[in-house]
């Protein structure tokens, strides 16, 4: 069985990966939350005219978000992707 490390690259989708807490084997869970490259979408948008609500697309897009890796077990915070 190969060991796998909580250093290794996370990114905005799902990785198998070892929780340090439970010492399991885990595919981490991923929620997504608002950062600083959201905040700068929305403030770009608002900047050029579009201030009937289109400024805040970047809030709906998880893309643009930052991503908080947990293992589903036990809930450990395994690591977080910023953006920026």
């Amino acid at each position: 069985m190969s060991s796998l490390s909580t250093v290794g690259p996370l990114g905005d989708s799902p990785v198998q990966i070892a929780c340090p807490n439970c010492h399991q084997i885990v595919l981490s869970k991923v929620d997504y939350s608002a950062g600083l490259l959201t905040y700068i979408f929305c403030g770009g948008l608002f900047f050029c005219g579009f201030v009937l609500g289109c400024c805040l697309i970047p809030f709906c897009v998880d893309r643009l978000k930052d991503a908080k890796h947990t293992c589903p077990i036990c809930k450990t915070v395994l690591g977080v992707y910023k953006r920026l």
